[in-house]
Formats: structure tokens, C-alpha cells, sequence
């Protein structure tokens, strides 16, 4: 929280349903000086997925639909790429074949003046005729085949809960998931969510002190929910224990599997084979056992919310700024697990690329340069001869020998670093220098 200037977190640990961690860190609002508790109702983003998801299993139990049926079938729309229906599945999965179309990103960039572009969606009608667009003329693979993060598609799903269930998706998800598991504080109406005392403000980082934005509207069953994390640790507990919360059913046991069952890996792994399911991602290889969760983004409200059903932990951050939600989230369930959390790559990460930053002097101080962090990048500046400046990207972050590259004329240049704590330096081999920085000693 203060390397990101967050102004608040809220956390809960669940071990079979019992509290390990509940509380809150920092502010919910800073003008006011109203803290941040676990009962502090956040914009849960994505992390609502898994409730969409929840909704259209349900419908399935009920023989309403199928997981095989075309999506058109149940929307005022076509929906077909290259030739081939859409399915209910790929847009659970985020394989229908279309990219991202950018209806989220535009709605909050224009509503928060973020940018210049700005579309007004306020209803999901509205969506579906720019998914259908979208169909026709920005898809890139056949349904099935790959992994392209879609909201548009949830949005579409949100709209075939309603058709089928006759209910508005917001009195659905109450009626079926969130009342009967007692999630009291969790919603899609976001005029309900603006008129709670406990909402927290969201805040732009970027400026010191951190400045108060505007509550994003607009945004529905691909990520327009909000709720607190003793509500979502009760729906994680829930799925962790195949569908049961006490003598509370919300899905079988047969169809939380479905869920669960990895449809297609990500492009982007952290552990090895993440992949997605439906409506949730599916972590194999986290260290502690397999995590399943999803995390959030509505650019100023962060979150993630996850399980290991082997060792019967559940876990929710929320925040009102972006900490780095989905690492905090880890972090505890790994220690939670017996796991060393410093072990987890973007922990490693994050240690390594601390201690290469700084400045480092060549032989008798001959030449100079600066190692800033942007990312997980660093950006190389020659201080004596001035000048120079490139952007070094990690092909190894050993905790002791990492390994960067850069490219220059059409040449990869590896950059080496050796990381000597014991002795307080750090050695970068760059093209025929050896450079050293001194470790800055903390007490």
C-alpha cells in the first residue's frame, strides 16, 4: 500500500468457512477519514464473471439451456464467426474468436475524462449490437480455438439469464446466489451500491495526495458488481466445497466441475498451464495446490477473489486503488497453505528488480549508469557519456544470476547480472563493462 499509495484494502482468509483474516487496511474514503473494514462494499469488476457464470450453470440444471447451444438462440442477434455459431460455452470461456472489442474500456475512459474516446452504453442492448458488429468484422479466429478475453460476451450472457429466468439479472442473482448464501452486501444495481454508507471511494494514484474519481456506472454482468470480501469468501467457501455453503445449494456438484474444467490455457502464464474455464481461472501449478478464482479491474477498483479446494482456503481483496490485489491474494494463501510466499514469481520479481535498481560505476568510476524500474522492465540510462537510454526486458529473474535483454540495430544484447547480498553488491555485465552498485543496507 505505500509503494502504490493505496488508500485502502479489505481482506478475508477462509478456512473451511471460519475467519483466518478479516479486516481492513487504510482508508475507504480519505477526505472523510472513514477506514476501511471488512464490511467496505468495493466495484468488484471481474471478479463478478463468476457469478454470470454461477447464473447460466444454474439455468443449465434447470434444462433452460445448454452449454452446446448456440448463443444466438437465446439473443436478438446473430452471433457467428467464420461461419460458425457462437456457443454458449465460448463466450463463457472467452473462445468465441472475437478480440476485445473495448466497450468497458471506452465506457470508463469517457466517463471518468480519462481520454477522448467515449461510448455511452447505458443499457446491454446497447452491447449486443456492437458484439454482433464486432462478429462480423474484427474476428480473428473460429469459436473454440483460442483464448480472447471478451466482456462483451458476459454482457451477452447477463442478457440470456434475464431472457430465460424472466427475472432483471440483478433480482436473479439475489434471488438465487446471493440471498440464499447471505451475501447481503452484494449487488449489480449500482444505485444501490451509491447509496451505501460503507461504498468506498475510488482513487487516482497517479497524483499526490491520491484524488477521488468517479463511481463507474454502466457496466453489467461482465463486471458490475459490487460487494465486500466477507461476502465474497462465503461464495468462494461455497464453490470450494463443490456447490454447499452449510445446508445452502447453489449448484450441483457435477456442474461447479463444469466450471472448474480448464477449457483453454492463457497466453499469459505465471505458474505453467493457467489456464480458463468457465467464468473462472484455473491456476494447476500454484505452489500450495490447484487456485481457482478470478481477478478485477474497473481501473480505480481492483480485487481478486479465489480458492484452493484441496486445502479448503478461501480468499478476497478488495481495494480502492490498485495494490496489486491478485498478488496480495496469493501471498496469504500461500502462507495460509504452508507455502513460502517469497517463493512466488512475482514476489521473486519483485525482490530482484528491487536491488538492480539504482546506480552503477564502471572501473574508477570511468562510466555511469541508471537502472529504473518501469514494470517489470528496466530502463537502462548512461549517465557519463550521457545519453544513451534502452529498455531491458527479463529472460530470467534468478534471485541470484538474472538475465536481461535488449536489442539494438537488430542485435539481442543479453545483459547479465550477478547479486551478491552477503557482500552488499550487485554486478551488471553489459556489452565490455563490468559495472557494480553498492545494496543500500536496511535496518
Amino acid at each position: 500500500m505505500a509503494v502504490t499509495h493505496t488508500p485502502g484494502v479489505s481482506v478475508a482468509l477462509h478456512d473451511r468457512g471460519k475467519p483466518l483474516l478479516q479486516r481492513g487496511y487504510g482508508y475507504r474514503n480519505l477526505e472523510r477519514g472513514l477506514l476501511a473494514t471488512p464490511e467496505t462494499m468495493y466495484g468488484i469488476a471481474s471478479i463478478s464473471k463468476i457469478l454470470t457464470a454461477i447464473a447460466v450453470m444454474q439455468l443449465v440444471e434447470k434444462g433452460l439451456l445448454s452449454l452446446e447451444d448456440p448463443a444466438e438462440k437465446y439473443l436478438p442477434i446473430e452471433l457467428r464467426v467464420k461461419g460458425k455459431p457462437v456457443l454458449v460455452w465460448h463466450l463463457l470461456s472467452h473462445t468465441s474468436g472475437i478480440p476485445a472489442l473495448g466497450y468497458a474500456e471506452a465506457l470508463l475512459t469517457g466517463y471518468l475524462g480519462l481520454g477522448e474516446n467515449w461510448l455511452p452504453f447505458s443499457e446491454p442492448r446497447d452491447v449486443l449490437a456492437w458484439l454482433e458488429k464486432g462478429a462480423r468484422h474484427w474476428a480473428i479466429a473460429e469459436p473454440g480455438e483460442r483464448f480472447l478475453y471478451l466482456n462483451e460476451g458476459f454482457v451477452a450472457l447477463g442478457v440470456i439469464v434475464e431472457r430465460l429466468s424472466g427475472m432483471r439479472f440483478n433480482e436473479y442473482i439475489r434471488k438465487h446466489i446471493t440471498g440464499p448464501l447471505g451475501m447481503r452486501s452484494t449487488t449489480f444495481d449500482a444505485q444501490e451500491a451509491l447509496s451505501s454508507p460503507l461504498l468506498a471511494t475510488p482513487y487516482d494514484t497517479s497524483s499526490r495526495p491520491p484524488r477521488p474519481v468517479r463511481v463507474p456506472t454502466g457496466i453489467t454482468a461482465d463486471g458490475g458488481g459490487w460487494s465486500t470480501v466477507v461476502d465474497l469468501a462465503k461464495l468462494m467457501t461455497a464453490l470450494s466445497q463443490s456447490g454447499r455453503l452449510s445446508d445452502v445449494e447453489i449448484l450441483s456438484k457435477n456442474s461447479v466441475e463444469e466450471i472448474e474444467r480448464p477449457r483453454i490455457e492463457l497466453p499469459a502464464q505465471l505458474f505453467g498451464n493457467d489456464s480458463y474455464g468457465l467464468g473462472v481461472t484455473i491456476y494447476p501449478r500454484f505452489p500450495s495446490g490447484t487456485l481457482i478464482g478470478h481477478s478485477g479491474s474497473l481501473l480505480f477498483y481492483t480485487g481478486f477473489a479465489g480458492y484452493l479446494k484441496e486445502k479448503g482456503l478461501s480468499i478476497a481483496v478488495l481495494a480502492n486503488a490498485d495494490p496489486g490485489s491478485p498478488q496480495i491474494a496469493m501471498t496469504l494463501l500461500a502462507a495460509a497453505a504452508g507455502t513460502d510466499p517469497l517463493k512466488l514469481p512475482f514476489n521473486i520479481a519483485d525482490r530482484v528488480l528491487g536491488l538492480l535498481e539504482g546506480i552503477y560505476t564502471g572501473f574508477m568510476g570511468t562510466v555511469k549508469a541508471r537502472l529504473e524500474r518501469v514494470g517489470d522492465a528496466l530502463v537502462l540510462e548512461s549517465l557519463e557519456p550521457p545519453g544513451r537510454r534502452e529498455v531491458l526486458f527479463p529472460e530470467k529473474l534468478d534471485p541470484v544470476t538474472p538475465v536481461f535483454v535488449s536489442a539494438r540495430a537488430g542485435k539481442k544484447l543479453r545483459v547479465e547480472f550477478r547479486i551478491d547480498v552477503e557482500r552488499g553488491m550487485v554486478e551488471m555485465f553489459y556489452e565490455r563493462y563490468r559495472l557494480v552498485k553498492m545494496i543500500e543496507q536496511r535496518v
